[in-house]
């Protein structure tokens, strides 16, 4: 019975993982300095078993899917729209459980600078099953 209860253990703990990452788009502030990228994480099919999540980096950098600095549940979609070259605006669906949700990014999701910041303002909208109705995910700034 221990031998059993020991193998279901470890068949159920085997797909546990970073899981499977999908990006879904990415998106670069006005002067190009900065890249956001709105990606999935799912270790599993359930809606309780995938994530959306934003990095943002310096252009330059390599993306890195373990670095981020917003996370949410039971949402499959996210418009990002740079208010200019240090200010993201990021809206979600109005039903999503929010796991990480950071103001200011000291430096990028990826990097650190106490004297360099970015600041992200979240909104929440209604959607349709956790989608928006709109043909453009990365918007630019709404002076241009």
């Amino acid at each position: 019975m221990i031998r059993y209860f020991s193998l279901l253990a470890v068949l159920a703990l085997g797909g546990c993982g970073d899981g499977r990452v999908d990006v879904m788009f990415e998106c670069a502030s006005p002067g190009g300095e900065y890249v956001a990228t709105a990606y999935r994480v799912a270790t599993g099919q359930r809606p309780n078993q995938r994530q959306l999540r934003l990095n943002v980096r310096p252009r330059l950098l390599p993306f890195d899917a373990d670095m981020y600095s917003f996370a949410f549940r039971y949402g499959d979609d996210v418009i990002l729209q740079w208010q200019d070259a240090r200010h993201l605006q990021v809206v979600y669906p109005q039903h999503a459980q929010i796991l990480r949700q950071e103001r200011v990014l000291f430096g990028t999701s990826q990097t650190y600078s106490s004297t360099d910041s970015l600041m992200i303002d979240y909104r929440e909208r209604p959607s349709t099953h956790g989608y928006f109705m709109v043909e453009t995910r990365c918007r630019p700034p709404s002076g241009g």
